[in-house]
């Protein structure tokens, strides 16, 4: 499902954002782990700066203007896709590959799918579908890896 602009945002604690879109579909994202990772993204940690989120004007991303931080529609609905167990993070996907002791080409081979496809994965190019995520569990629950 495609999903449209942004019609609001809403802080629902540290860390947290309520979106809806303009097909009516909510979603509450957990944005602290990112906060905490990543440098650039430090100023959000603090709860008054983090409470200023707002809609861009044009409706196609969360922004916080006072500190140029924004995250687009489609970055906010992959991150509610994989918080909602609907998609597998890039990271969950290294490592089940790691874990798994596969190498793009041997994945790729295990999944049915290009190399390229799963180097896409791997970096977070491209989101992980959900056929993908329960595909690596069917294999990995049977043993086929």
């Amino acid at each position: 499902m495609v999903l449209g602009k942004l019609e609001s945002v809403t802080p629902v604690r540290r860390g947290k954002i309520s979106v809806e879109f303009d097909n009516g579909q909510r979603a509450t994202l957990d944005l602290m782990p990112l906060i905490r990772e990543r440098a650039n993204l430090a100023p959000l940690a603090n709860g008054d700066v983090f409470e200023r989120a707002k809609v861009s004007d044009d409706g196609w991303s969360v922004e916080w203007r006072d500190v140029g931080i924004d995250f687009g529609v489609s970055q906010l609905r992959r991150w509610a896709d994989e918080q909602a167990g609907r998609t597998m993070s890039s990271k969950r996907f290294k490592e089940w590959m790691q874990r798994n002791k596969l190498t793009l080409d041997s994945a790729a081979d295990a999944l049915g799918l290009s190399r390229r496809t799963v180097a896409y994965y791997v970096s977070g190019e491209q989101p992980v579908p959900k056929t993908v995520m329960l595909a690596t569990k069917a294999l990995e629950a049977w043993h086929f890896v």
